[in-house]
C-alpha cells in the first residue's frame, strides 16, 4: 500500500487530508446538529483540542494501514463540509466506511458522492475484497446513502451499541468485489 495520503476528486468534491489550520472549522462542524448523535466515535462536545489531535493523527493512521480519513471539500470553494473514512482490516481485506456531512449540506448527495469515491479507492487501490458500513436503525438518511452507493442490506443486529444510555440497533450493509466489479 502506498503510504502517501490520497486526494480523490469527484464531480463536486475534493477529498483530501485536513490541515491544522482547519481545526476550528472541523470543531464547529463536528458540534453541529446530529453529528455526535448519529456516529459511534465522535464525542460531544467536540473540542478544539479533539480536532487538533484528530488532524495530527490522520497521516499516521493511514501510514500504519489502519484508517483513511479525508475531508470533504467543495470543489471551487475549498469549503470543508464533512468527513469520510475507511477503516481498513488488511488481514481480511475489508474496509468499513464512515462519515458525516455538515447540517447545511445534507440531502444534496455529498455523502454518497464521497463514500462512493472512497469505496472505489478501497477496491481499486487497496485491493479490498469487501466494503461495508453500519448505521443506527433510526438513521434512515445513512441507510439511504449506503443503498445508493451499492451496498446491500445484510441485516439488523438488535441492541448492539450503547449510545447515550440507549441500546441502538445496528443496520449492516456491504458489497463484495465481484458485485462491485459488475456494478451491482
Amino acid at each position: 500500500m502506498d503510504t502517501a495520503l490520497p486526494q480523490l476528486t469527484t464531480l463536486r468534491l475534493l477529498l483530501r487530508t485536513l490541515e491544522m489550520h482547519q481545526a476550528q472549522v472541523l470543531c464547529t462542524l463536528a458540534n453541529g446538529s446530529k453529528i455526535a448523535d448519529n456516529t459511534a466515535n465522535i464525542p460531544s462536545p467536540y473540542t478544539l483540542e479533539t480536532a487538533q489531535d484528530f488532524i495530527a493523527g490522520i497521516a499516521d493512521k493511514y501510514r500504519t494501514g489502519e484508517l483513511l480519513n479525508l475531508g470533504m471539500h467543495v470543489l471551487g470553494t475549498g469549503e470543508l463540509i464533512g468527513m469520510v473514512s475507511l477503516r481498513i482490516n488488511a488481514r481480511h481485506h475489508y474496509g468499513h466506511l464512515g462519515g458525516w456531512v455538515a447540517a447545511h449540506c445534507r440531502n444534496q448527495g455529498y455523502a454518497a458522492e464521497a463514500a462512493s469515491a472512497v469505496m472505489d479507492f478501497g477496491f481499486d487501490e487497496l485491493k479490498l475484497q469487501r466494503v461495508g458500513s453500519q448505521c443506527f436503525g433510526r438513521n434512515k438518511e445513512s441507510a439511504r446513502v449506503m443503498e445508493k452507493i451499492g451496498l446491500r442490506y445484510e441485516g439488523c443486529v438488535r441492541q448492539a451499541f450503547l449510545k447515550n444510555g440507549v441500546y441502538e440497533d445496528l443496520l449492516g450493509f456491504a458489497t463484495v468485489r465481484d458485485d462491485w466489479e459488475r456494478g451491482l
